[in-house]
């Protein structure tokens, strides 16, 4: 794989075959991405939006397994927010 591709899908999600198994995918990340450091990226303003967007699209189908993912991703900006 050249360096171009692998800059594009860092995280091998490309191979995955459904919404199920990308969902697994993105928990598996969410789970290693617990255990390493953080590093800012977002300014306080932008994490509460994306925090904000996540809460709204969890609210839309709260059994599927990617909504459920956004409202712990959305859960854990808010958390570390303060909020």
């Amino acid at each position: 794989m050249s360096d171009s591709i692998a800059r594009q899908d860092p995280f091998d999600l490309s191979g995955v075959r459904d919404h199920r198994e990308y969902a697994r995918a993105l928990a598996g990340l969410v789970d290693q991405g617990r255990r390493e450091r953080c590093v800012a990226l977002l300014s306080e303003i932008e994490a509460y939006v994306v925090a904000e967007l996540l809460g709204q699209y969890a609210q839309v189908d709260p059994t599927s397994e990617l909504n459920q993912l956004a409202a712990t991703l959305g859960s854990r900006l808010y958390s570390r927010l303060g909020v």
